[in-house]
């Protein structure tokens, strides 16, 4: 994990991209004026029309599970749809972990949905990270996978000082800053698995 130095939480590492107006899946559909047929195929790919429906769920952004992968060992798995209270992990000091999130998107499309993370020890923060997922289509069929980190495997601190209770604090964002969700969870770096 990397040190920050910071006081705020995770922030958006371009200031200067400026997002279009937000529109409903409707006013998106309708617009034809100064499109070209290739931007009218692509709307209509990613708006998967035969696959998608409106929900009652007013969410936009619904999380399915968390999978922690790791080196040489049996994933951990978190059902998040209906998540326990206390979502708590060990993780070997050394050992070579990545963080995989399943979700689906549903009612309208969701753009630049960016995952950010804040990870704390003894109230004092000691990494954080924003990477940007892209948009994503509602569906009723499609579910997404991302892992973070999203090419190579994150290395677990060791040492007896790296040993101990973390706290992280996981949000997804767009880019209206409207916040999709917001879910904690603590693990515990030790020197063996149990």
């Amino acid at each position: 994990m990397a040190e920050d130095s910071s006081d705020g939480e995770a922030h958006d590492d371009d200031t200067s991209h400026a997002a279009p107006a937000k529109k409903t899946l409707e006013e998106l559909m309708a617009q034809k004026e100064g499109e070209d047929e290739a931007m009218q195929r692509y709307k209509m790919t990613l708006l998967k029309q035969d696959s998608f429906e409106k929900t009652d769920d007013p969410r936009h952004v619904v999380l399915m599970e968390m999978r922690i992968l790791i080196e040489d060992r049996d994933p951990l798995v978190f059902d998040l749809v209906s998540p326990k209270k206390d979502t708590v992990f060990v993780l070997k000091e050394g050992c070579k972990y990545r963080i995989q999130l399943s979700f689906k998107v549903q009612n309208e499309i969701v753009s630049g949905l960016k995952y950010k993370h804040v990870v704390k020890r003894a109230m004092m923060k000691v990494d954080t990270h924003s990477e940007m997922l892209g948009s994503y289509a509602p569906s009723k069929l499609q579910v997404y996978q991302v892992f973070f980190p999203k090419r190579e495997w994150e290395e677990a601190p060791s040492g007896a000082m790296a040993r101990g209770q973390y706290h992280v604090k996981t949000t997804f964002v767009d880019d209206d800053k409207v916040e999709h969700l917001k879910f904690k969870y603590d693990f515990q770096i030790k020197s063996d698995w149990e």
